[in-house]
């Protein structure tokens, strides 16, 4: 039985202070007026259930077997003893119309020490006539959270499944929040995998506390904004009727961030008791000043035991490159990534000299003692905050919490900066995981100042593979040699790819990597070498055959020398997609397949040589004839990491004229006396 998650509960952006794990979205209010929103709220609930009939829902969203018929946040802003605080109210009416209603019966909240968890109501109702009846949910269980990638957080699920669900049922949920720190004020995002009759979004800002909002991807217009003022208080409110949901379920789009629409709140300043206007989020200083306090007693002093490992791991080096590269080095390889978030330790590095003793450490932990590390060694090191590609946004467009969910760290060497992620064992020196390239950096020059620098994206060239194939024919079809070379991220994919694995699944793995042409393709002997294990450098060669490929006919034989297409089945369903493509890296892809030609044949029709170059991508195919031999080669090179909706035109007119190109054959014919 499957486990219907409400969408709004994916652990996305969910504080339970890691910084290294994202979480479910959330918002955040607080209780100033809330007892008469929440009744107005309510009511509006129970008579929209009554109108929305089940076949006036079908009627709307035909063939839906889940229908939001509510789906409502409440935030309401206050401040307590000079600080702002906030609480937040979600209700939701989920309309089951399908005749599998039980396969939705499951239900998480996520909640931690930051968000706590209140007042929890939810039940089913059951159609009963022209009525409903309710059914109160009685199995309310509370435990850990457990999260991919992170052995220990400190974030709680409350589960429970709806009773007695049936065809035409309604599932309703209406539960508060209560949030400690108002600088992680999270985004409003709806439901976008099922469709939505009625949703609102409602801020309650009262006098004293000054806010900012953006409305994020929503060209359409999808939500209505409304602002009422009142004495006290000023009440925003966005409305959604009758959305549909979104098809975002393809393994290379990014993450819902890029794409589904939100909105995000974010408090500037607000009122002290004695009349102050204190800054609170107001500009990236504000943010920065808020990140800095969670450094501010790191490594402050000297660990002996830690200069003395310095001392080792640098001796016999003289240039600054050569000891920075040592102490990363020694750093991959000597202390493990383990991410453990607990409270505020989600926020705050441990010390350098307690990572190296314990030999494990999350992101903050491997920020901490590599750049304590260099900063011992004489080299310029800073701790850095920045934002895997998991999130859209920028230091210098949102200045918030919600840009970042990592750290690294920075150097400065020979004026060149250099970003040290030390949680991949295997990133290259000066070469950044391919999770991070693109973004914004927030390096930590001092207490008071920053740099906003943003990681470089490793051209395609850097992580290239090199595919050299020879092929002749059998009896039976072809057989043939392959060498290929992988370097950058593709090497790393390979070296990663090859960790804990026995030696028949290493051969698993060689065979679908070195596979060609046909599933009918033959491993034989195979050798892995690592070139430069330093630098990432792989190379696989391999003996192979491939019955019933390429074919005789009379006297003439027929080949396609396409035996990888690198850029097969790549054309956009553009009916059907609607969301972005992310590409992980960009990269070069060479492949020469040699060909020999059988004694007593000749090439009588080359497919001539194609070549299509865009901003997206880069395609070549090349034929010539030399000493015996037909070498085609194929050149593939992508330009982009995100191909936008905008793109998808041009990108399938480059995609659908290299498939054509793909169907090329070269013919050989038996030379005549």
């Amino acid at each position: 039985m499957m486990a219907f998650v409400f969408p709004y509960h994916k652990k996305r952006y969910f504080y339970n202070s890691a910084i290294c794990a994202a979480c479910i979205t959330i918002v955040v209010i607080m209780n100033l007026t809330k007892n008469s929103y929440l009744f107005l709220l309510l009511l509006f609930t129970s008579f929209t259930s009554f109108a929305q009939t089940p076949e006036a829902v079908k009627k709307i969203f035909p063939g839906e077997q889940v229908v939001y018929l509510n789906y409502n946040d409440l935030l309401t802003l206050s401040i307590k003893n000079d600080t702002p605080v906030a609480e937040s109210n979600h209700s939701a009416e989920l309309m089951l119309l399908g005749d599998n209603a039980s396969s939705y019966s499951k239900y998480q909240i996520y909640h931690s020490g930051y968000n706590e968890l209140k007042d929890l109501d939810a039940y089913t109702k059951l159609p009963d006539g022209d009525r409903y009846k309710k059914i109160k949910i009685t199995n309310q269980q509370t435990s850990s959270s457990s999260t991919n990638g992170v052995f220990y957080d400190d974030v709680k699920q409350t589960s429970f499944d709806f009773p007695s669900l049936t065809q035409n049922a309604i599932e309703h949920i209406d539960y508060d929040l209560y949030h400690k720190d108002a600088h992680l004020l999270i985004p409003f995002f709806y439901p976008g995998r099922v469709p939505l009759m009625n949703g609102s979004y409602t801020v309650v800002v009262p006098e004293g506390i000054n806010i900012k909002y953006v409305v994020k991807n929503d060209p359409k217009g999808l939500f209505q904004f409304s602002e009422e003022k009142k004495k006290k208080e000023t009440i925003y409110k966005w409305t959604l009727k009758n959305i549909k949901p979104i098809d975002d379920q393809f393994a290379d789009a990014p993450d819902n961030d890029y794409f589904e629409p939100s909105i995000i709140i974010y408090i500037t300043s607000f009122q002290l008791k004695d009349g102050q206007q204190q800054n609170f989020l107001s500009s990236l200083d504000d943010l920065y000043k808020w990140d800095v306090g969670f450094t501010k007693e790191l490594n402050t002093t000297q660990a002996p035991s830690l200069k003395k490992t310095v001392d080792s791991i640098i001796a016999g080096k003289t240039t600054e490159t050569d000891k920075a590269k040592s102490i990363y080095n020694w750093v991959q390889q000597n202390i493990r990534y383990i991410a453990f978030e607990n409270g505020l330790e989600g926020f705050r590095p441990r010390q350098a000299a307690e990572v190296c003793s314990k030999r494990y450490g999350d992101c903050k932990d491997m920020c901490s003692i590599i750049t304590q590390m260099l900063r011992i060694a004489g080299i310029k090191a800073y701790y850095t905050w920045i934002g895997t590609r998991n999130l859209p946004y920028d230091y210098t467009d949102i200045p918030l919490p919600i840009v970042d969910n990592h750290m690294i760290s920075t150097a400065n060497i020979d004026g060149k900066w250099i970003f040290l992620d030390g949680t991949d064992p295997h990133a290259k020196y000066g070469m950044s995981p391919a999770g991070i390239q693109g973004k914004e950096a927030l390096i930590s020059i001092n207490e008071k100042e920053y740099k906003v620098l943003r990681v470089p994206v490793i051209p395609a060239e850097e992580n290239r593979m090199t595919d050299t194939t020879l092929i002749s024919f059998t009896d039976d079809g072809i057989k043939g040699h392959e060498s290929v070379t992988y370097s950058g991220y593709q090497g790393e994919d390979i070296y990663n790819s090859l960790l804990y694995r026995d030696e028949s699944e290493v051969r698993d793995f060689v065979k679908t990597r070195m596979g060609k042409a046909s599933n009918k393709f033959i491993l034989g002997n195979y050798t892995i070498t690592r070139v430069k294990p330093e630098e990432n450098v792989v190379n696989i060669s391999a003996d192979f055959e491939i019955p019933g490929y390429g074919k005789k006919v009379g006297d003439e034989y027929y080949i396609n020398l396409n035996l990888e297409k690198i850029f097969e089945k790549q054309v956009i369903d553009t009916i059907k997609r609607k969301v972005p493509l992310e590409i992980q890296y960009n990269y070069l892809i060479n492949e020469s397949h040699i060909l020999e030609i059988p004694k007593g044949y000749k090439v009588s029709y080359l497919p001539k040589d194609f070549t299509y170059d865009t901003d997206l991508a880069s395609i070549k195919i090349t034929y010539k004839i030399t000493g015996g031999k037909v070498i085609a080669t194929q050149e593939g090179k992508t330009k982009k990491l995100m191909i936008d909706p905008a793109d998808f035109e041009e990108w399938n007119k480059e995609m659908s004229t290299v498939q054509q190109q793909y169907k090329e054959s070269i013919v050989l014919e038996k030379l005549t006396n």
